[in-house]
């Protein structure tokens, strides 16, 4: 198979553009080609973190049959779970309701994912356009083609699409705020984390309690920046009250699960609004 670097694909990592072109191919499968040496680009040998350029001609040295996603009966398994998430449908996009354990993407150690699930849908080539965490449940905007991802992307990083979240926290809150500080990443005890620092970058949230409880605040959060574990760590560093069951800022959590949803999604553009249930384990607090 022979592919040519689009302009789009520009500076793009060369595992990342494989995917996309062997859709129904899983992460290990292609991993593997990189490291088998199968995949090429000018005829030269090389790694899965290799970045592309325009014009590029990628080969791809393997018979894509050697991948179970190529059965069709494993390809509508994919979907038939996909359809139970989807929550919302336009033309160019879906919303669906991602429940907490589901990894968003590929990696190491990852089985099932979110990408790979979207790639079983009928007669679309579909696109993340923003993401979360493994243990964070609710809202994702899945676009249904390269142009409607390109928009999406746009409108976030012009900031007209506003998530708004539900989190249980650990203390008592009683006013509302907005945190705007800077976050970076760190190593604590050889662990990857984000911290708040002057060099790292702008993160704002604005947050509201709704809701008290034997020491704990349900609290409403609205992000207006998608740092990473940007709710995270103003919660746990800023205000003091991590979330529960966030065992990476909060090392006494005594819960099984994380206690925080994408709950809402407003798109400007649109002028839609759309909203997902939190997952049984809120309970009472919802």
């Amino acid at each position: 198979m022979e592919h040519v670097v689009t302009v789009h694909e520009d500076n793009s990592r060369a595992d990342k553009v494989v995917t996309n072109i062997c859709r129904d191919a899983g992460y290990a499968f292609i991993q593997s080609l990189f490291r088998r040496h199968r995949i090429k680009v000018n005829g030269l040998k090389i790694s899965a973190s290799h970045r592309l350029h325009a014009g590029d001609v990628v080969k791809i040295f393997a018979d894509l049959s050697e991948t179970r996603r190529d059965q069709p009966e494993f390809v509508q398994r994919l979907w038939k779970q996909l359809q139970r998430m989807i929550i919302f449908e336009h033309e160019d996009f879906f919303a669906i309701n991602k429940p907490p354990g589901l990894a968003v993407q590929s990696g190491t150690k990852v089985g099932m994912c979110v990408d790979a699930l979207i790639k079983s849908y009928p007669e679309h080539r579909c696109h993340l356009v923003h993401r979360l965490d493994k243990d964070t449940s609710g809202l994702l905007l899945v676009a249904k083609n390269q142009t409607a991802a390109r928009r999406f992307t746009g409108l976030f990083r012009e900031n007209k699409i506003h998530k708004t979240y539900l989190a249980v926290v650990d203390g008592l809150i009683t006013t509302s705020g907005r945190i705007e500080n800077f976050l970076e990443k760190s190593f604590i005890d050889d662990e990857e984390k984000m911290r708040v620092s002057e060099s790292g970058l702008l993160a704002v949230t604005e947050y509201r309690p709704l809701k008290s409880s034997n020491g704990h605040t349900l609290l409403e959060l609205k992000p207006s920046t998608g740092r990473k574990h940007q709710l995270r760590v103003h919660c746990a560093d800023v205000l003091d009250t991590p979330i529960l069951g966030d065992v990476k800022y909060h090392s006494n959590s005594q819960h099984r699960r994380l206690f925080l949803h994408a709950q809402k999604i407003f798109i400007e553009e649109l002028e839609t609004e759309i909203e997902a249930p939190p997952p049984a384990h809120f309970g009472d607090w919802i």
